[in-house]
């Protein structure tokens, strides 16, 4: 990759997927501001969702950056590599990916079937590996490249209704983690963000109650801002973190690690 300060991707191109909440808003943004031109996709090509890509495109646009939204299902092989292709050609090769993620709603197991454990795995998992490995074959030919994926940091613990959940976040630890060691000397690296309770999201937080216990049990007494991980993201592209690698960074106020 081109050097450049931290900060700086002036001249890459970065692809967003599941570029459809205020988090994606908030990463996509941050790239177009340091710099890159920026391509979208939606999760699954709901008309919804396509609303929601064009407003964050424009967005960018309006920050003179290139780029375009697409409408597909990210676990479709050749609709990914359809519109790679098509964002290559409007703005170039695409240096940059970021898997902006999906998480189902908590809910009991016993309240699930086969069914919504493989909608969670599709939404999150399927939708992350897919791109991943487009992606990923043409920044490997190109010697050079940065994949940051976006899951929960709860993958590895227990929590009431999270089963599907934790799988499916579990699922994008364990490929990011593979990926990293495996492209390891790719010049192409592969991260992840492990979020915790984030404003702006579906989540536990959306009942009061539930809500003012986690001010009280985050250790930073907050919850996240999208912002928190646009700032984290934009190291992990940059060259300064031409070291790091295979890795789930937390950003989630300590939630991790707190006891």
């Amino acid at each position: 990759m081109s050097s450049g300060a931290l900060g700086d991707l002036s001249g890459r191109h970065a692809l967003v997927t599941a570029a459809i909440s205020p988090l994606a808003r908030a990463l996509a943004v941050t790239l177009a501001e340091a710099g890159a031109d920026v391509s979208l996709t939606t999760l699954t090509g709901a008309r919804e969702e396509e609303f929601e890509t064009n407003s964050i495109l424009n967005e960018c646009w309006s920050l003179g950056r290139r780029g375009d939204a697409h409408t597909l299902d990210l676990a479709d092989p050749a609709a990914v590599e359809g519109a790679l292709d098509a964002a290559e050609r409007t703005a170039g090769p695409v240096s940059i990916l970021v898997n902006a993620g999906h998480a189902e709603p908590a809910i009991p197991a016993l309240g699930t079937d086969l069914e919504a454990w493989e909608r969670a795995l599709r939404l999150a998992a399927t939708a992350t590996y897919v791109p991943t490995l487009a992606a990923g074959r043409r920044m490997i030919g190109r010697g050079a490249g940065r994949i940051v994926s976006i899951t929960s940091v709860l993958h590895d613990r227990g929590s009431p209704g999270g089963a599907l959940t934790a799988a499916s976040a579990g699922a994008v630890a364990g490929l990011t983690r593979s990926l990293g060691v495996e492209w390891a000397r790719s010049g192409v690296t592969v991260n992840a963000l492990g979020m915790g309770f984030v404003e702006g999201l579906p989540g536990p937080h959306d009942d009061p109650e539930t809500r003012a216990a986690l001010d009280r049990y985050i250790p930073v007494r907050r919850l996240g801002q999208p912002a928190d991980l646009a700032g984290a993201l934009l190291y992990l592209v940059s060259d300064d973190a031409a070291y790091v690698n295979a890795e789930v960074l937390p950003v989630d106020g300590g939630v991790a690690v707190h006891a």
